[in-house]
């Protein structure tokens, strides 16, 4: 095994869940802004159909997640959350439909923006002071 693949593995292991996520999210908005580079054609049409149907898994993973019971999350971030995956599914079908530029750089936004946030440390409750 070399070291590349070494030091693959033992990233996987060792990655956190949200620094995963975010890494995933940024992945799919990659594979999309490859999109806006290709000429129209078949290959961008393949590659297209490759892009949204990997962005929309990766949305049906976070979409379970913020549907479960389990969710650690606030009940109002959670709605504002399935609202926009609701929002990233119709647009991905859109997109899919008619190829439409200006719906394929909002998923790019939206998974942005994803990313960026899931990137952000989450602050700690500071410990109260014992006097």
């Amino acid at each position: 095994m070399n070291a590349h693949n070494t030091y693959s593995k033992v990233q996987k292991e060792t990655i956190s869940g949200r620094d995963l996520e975010a890494r995933v999210i940024a992945k799919a908005s990659a594979q999309l802004k490859h999109l806006l580079e290709l000429p129209s054609g078949p290959d961008r049409e393949r590659a297209t159909g490759d892009a949204v149907r990997f962005n929309l898994r990766v949305w049906d993973v976070f979409q379970a997640d913020w549907e479960s019971p389990n969710c650690a999350l606030a009940a109002n971030t959670r709605t504002d959350l399935l609202g926009l995956s609701i929002y990233v599914h119709k647009t991905s079908l859109e997109v899919l439909a008619y190829g439409a530029p200006e719906k394929i750089k909002s998923l790019i936004n939206i998974d942005d923006c994803l990313a960026t946030g899931l990137s952000t440390p989450v602050p700690q409750p500071a410990e109260s002071a014992s006097a």
